[in-house]
């Protein structure tokens, strides 16, 4: 899959069952095992906009979307919001079959996992040149 077409996915890590999940209202977007938040809390629509030249995602069942608070910096953790940011889904370069996700607004910034060492880990921004692998597959 090159190209992302508009659907419904899960996006999970591929060394661990964790899935980008939705937290509730103005959480910060947790990575846990499938349906532990609760059924279909890790579906989510993924759609392109062509104005943008970027994706948003949006999760299914709250009708939230993946987003964060002010610009781009290092450890800006996603939470849930009511209108969508864009991010860019590329091929990663070491992995063809998954996914590097980055920011829209500024590509140097992309999504992995948060600096805290909590459990469960949090989704977050990052600048490290280590970019994380994401698995996005059809729900």
């Amino acid at each position: 899959m090159s190209k992302i077409e508009d659907g419904v996915y899960i996006i999970s890590i591929p060394f661990g069952p964790g899935c980008i999940t939705d937290p509730g209202e103005g959480r910060w977007v947790p990575l846990v095992p499938h349906n532990s938040l609760g059924k279909d809390a890790d579906r989510v629509k993924i759609a392109y906009s062509e104005e943008r030249g970027a994706y948003s995602i949006q999760f299914e069942k709250s009708g939230k979307y993946v987003a964060y608070n002010g610009a781009p910096t290092m450890n800006n953790k996603l939470l849930d919001g009511d209108k969508p940011c864009y991010f860019k889904i590329e091929k990663h370069e070491y992995s063809p079959e998954q996914y590097a996700i980055k920011v829209a607004e500024n590509k140097t910034f992309h999504v992995g996992l948060a600096m805290e060492r909590v459990y469960p880990p949090w989704v977050a921004m990052t600048s490290l040149p280590e970019v994380q692998q994401w698995e996005i597959k059809k729900a």
